[in-house]
């Protein structure tokens, strides 16, 4: 028994066990139309931090991480209440200057009429529910494979949140169903709204969402910088991060959620916060500088008790 539990607790069999674990229950959750955001994610974390026998240390990377990142969350109401204006007339000349006059949200919705568009749709959808499952999926496997990485991720990634936040603030851009919804463009659905249903956490529920926040695309950012972080760890792996990133950038396109140049500004958004990261951060935060790897705590066996005549 304990060398069976000795071999699950290698950081191989346990990247192995969350990854499998992790999409089954995302995959539940979608097809019983829950939305999988954070406060749900730390919970789906549990038991995987109890098999991994570092539920003390767990609670103490993960909870602030989550705290912090719910507390972004709950700002992003903020910016359409400030008053300033969206950009979406100088979107819209960007977009259709640099696609020949053409805005591929409308391009790639009217080249994939009836049941392929239903099927693309769909499956835009799901690739849209998983903005959070993926990073923090990405977290976890980084956790239990290299808690120094994990912790330079989970810096950029909550950094390049809150700078995100921001850029919607100063700098709030409407996404292309916006601008159809007002005139200015024409071919663009919503799609979204006409493919799965969604049930939100109670945290959720009372949170404001910010529409006039596109550009850049964090839906974008977010599995590019996981791709960037599990480069170190996880080379060839990491190229499956890099196929989910093209992945999101066809299908928040194809939905009219964000615009090309959307998802251009995420990559490169991205791209800076990693460089920052590794660049000007770690040398000067030495929890962020690499360390050897923390020992895994395996239960010892009860000695044995010899019993005299």
């Amino acid at each position: 028994m304990i060398d069976t539990l000795r071999r699950l607790r290698r950081p191989g069999p346990l990247v192995v066990i969350a990854l499998v674990y992790l999409v089954a229950v995302t995959g539940v959750m979608i097809w019983r139309d829950i939305s999988v955001s954070p406060d749900y994610i730390l919970l789906l974390l549990v038991p995987l931090a109890l098999l991994s026998g570092r539920f003390l240390g767990f609670l103490r990377d993960w909870v602030p991480f989550i705290a912090i990142f719910l507390g972004y969350e709950a700002m992003r109401g903020i910016a359409p209440k400030i008053g300033i204006a969206p950009h979406v007339d100088d979107i819209v000349n960007i977009e259709t200057t640099l696609f020949g006059g053409h805005v591929p949200s409308a391009v790639l919705q009217s080249w994939t009429p009836g049941v392929l568009g239903d099927v693309l749709a769909d499956t835009g959808t799901i690739v849209y529910f998983c903005h959070f499952a993926f990073p923090f999926g990405v977290g976890m496997v980084l956790w239990l494979a290299n808690r120094t990485q994990f912790l330079r991720y989970t810096v950029a990634l909550m950094g390049m949140s809150f700078l995100g936040f921001f850029i919607f603030l100063l700098l709030p851009t409407a996404p292309p169903w916006y601008a159809e919804n007002h005139g200015l463009i024409h071919g663009v659905t919503k799609l979204i709204d006409t493919t799965l249903p969604s049930y939100v956490s109670p945290y959720y529920k009372v949170l404001n969402s910010n529409p006039v926040a596109a550009f850049p695309s964090l839906h974008v950012a977010f599995p590019f910088l996981s791709f960037l972080a599990l480069r170190q760890t996880y080379p060839r792996a990491a190229w499956f991060a890099f196929a989910w990133t093209l992945l999101v950038c066809f299908s928040v396109v194809y939905l009219g959620e964000h615009w090309a140049v959307d998802v251009f500004g995420g990559l490169i958004f991205a791209a800076l916060c990693w460089v920052v990261m590794m660049r000007v951060v770690v040398p000067h935060v030495r929890v962020l500088q690499m360390q050897a790897p923390a020992p895994i705590p395996i239960p010892q066996e009860a000695p044995e008790t010899v019993a005299i005549a």
